[in-house]
């Protein structure tokens, strides 16, 4: 079973068997066309022997002399040592040729008759007629050739047919298993490269530029497995050290606060005014388990639910009158542009648009618009978010909607923000069928993403 398994091996055997097939067909077309020929050589050698006799015979008339028409008959079978003659007469006697005559065992239908003689030999024979040529005793004459010679002729060949078959086989499956052997070989040193592979040069590729053209497509695919999986990879590794940080200051914050306030004797004032700020710590650390939650579950593949045709308008009303107090803290206003509808999960949608007028806030000057367009097509409605100001880096836009990346590298007003919002976009865009996307132009920032219309 093990050896089944082997590419080589099926390669061999199956074009052992083509060889098989081939070779059989082949051999038994040769074997039948040679037969054939044979059998017309004989069926062409008995009616030039009929025609001699014929002129033999129809020379002696009108008085038939047999001593005569003995000897020449005699004279023309000389050389021909496997061709009988046999004269009957109408009464079926034997005039002339040797006694018994041969058994008949069949006749086809072209009027050749198969017999046998006394001794076991096979014949092939035809009868002619005098067709009324002589008044004499002489009524029919028969040919025969004795064919075992031709028989055993045929079963050498016969053999020495099945033996070429047979080594030309063997010698297919064998140069079969070294074809595919070298043919598999180009496999073999990409299975040498990508074994190379792990967890500390996930950088590597599989080579594509000096690879059989049927493996450059095989080259290409794993090493778009292998970009995925480095990306993924270098994700996991970022998501782990910003869960880190994200945790680690809220669970130090409220294990100081707890030490301090064990060492210390507090008032009941200041022991709420402790409890009130862990209380805050621990909301934070709630909001960004829930987020992490939330995008687990997106990333195992899970749809929205309770979906509903819903006025997205309306959805974009209702998240920045949300916003209101905060905008209006800001001194920046919102307006939305477009309308159209689509089956989606409306509190997740909201969620969504929240999330990118929070971002949007964040970048946007006091005094100015931060404008919610929504565009309908034939399959998709989009949904984006435009705050007016300078335009961000390329490495911004690309990475902005990964978890925890934030532009600022040392992380200021960290506590306002967990780096989860626009993950959490792309999550339910997702959920919906849909994507985001991000623009950034010299008159501000383009964030958005799609839903299934």
């Amino acid at each position: 079973m093990k050896l089944m398994r082997s590419m080589a091996l099926r390669f061999a055997l199956s074009l052992g068997l083509i060889a098989a097939v081939v070779y059989t067909a082949v051999g038994v077309l040769i074997y039948q066309a040679l037969a054939s020929e044979l059998r017309r050589a004989d069926q062409e050698s008995l009616s030039g022997k009929a025609q001699l006799i014929s002129h033999l015979v129809l020379d002696m008339q009108p008085a038939l002399d047999m001593a005569a028409l003995t000897h020449l008959l005699d004279d023309s079978l000389i050389g021909h040592k496997d061709l009988h003659v046999w004269l009957l007469s109408s009464a079926g006697s034997v005039v002339y040729g040797k006694t018994p005559l041969p058994m008949v065992e069949s006749t086809n239908a072209q009027g050749a008759l198969h017999m046998r003689m006394s001794n076991g030999s096979p014949m092939l024979g035809r009868r002619f007629s005098t067709n009324g040529i002589t008044n004499s005793s002489i009524h029919t004459f028969l040919l025969a050739i004795d064919i075992a010679p031709q028989q055993r002729f045929l079963a050498s060949y016969r053999k020495t047919l099945i033996l070429i078959c047979l080594l030309g086989i063997g010698l297919t499956l064998c140069l079969g298993l070294l074809a595919s052997w070298y043919g598999l070989l180009p496999i073999k040193r990409l299975s040498k490269a990508a074994d190379l592979i792990s967890p500390h040069s996930l950088e590597q590729r599989l080579p594509t530029a000096q690879v059989d053209l049927e493996l450059v497509a095989l080259s290409s695919a794993f090493n778009g497995v292998l970009d995925r999986l480095e990306r993924a990879y270098r994700q996991l590794e970022t998501f782990n050290a910003n869960v880190a940080h994200e945790l680690r200051t809220p669970l130090n914050t409220l294990i100081n606060g707890a030490q301090i306030t064990l060492l210390s004797d507090r008032s009941s004032a200041q022991l709420r005014e402790t409890l009130g700020a862990g209380l805050e710590d621990l909301e934070r650390l709630k909001s960004v388990v829930n987020d992490m939650l939330f995008l687990a579950r997106a990333d195992q593949g899970d749809k929205a639910t309770s979906l509903s045709q819903v006025d997205l308008a309306d959805e974009v009303s209702k998240s920045i009158d949300y916003l209101e107090p905060l905008l209006h803290e800001a001194g920046v206003s919102a307006q939305c542009l477009g309308q159209a509808s689509a089956r989606c999960n409306a509190s997740l949608i909201r969620r969504a648009l929240i999330n990118l007028l929070s971002n949007a806030l964040k970048h946007t000057e006091r005094g100015q618009i931060i404008e919610v367009r929504i565009e309908q097509s034939a399959q998709l409605v989009r949904l984006s978010v435009t705050n007016p100001g300078p335009p961000l880096p390329p490495l911004v836009v690309v990475h902005m909607f990964d978890r925890f990346y934030r532009a600022d590298e040392a992380r200021t007003q960290s506590g306002e923000s967990t780096g989860l919002g626009l993950a959490i976009v792309r999550a339910v865009a997702q959920m919906h069928h849909g994507d985001v996307f991000a623009h950034s132009q010299t008159t501000g920032v383009t964030v958005g993403f799609s839903v299934a219309a």
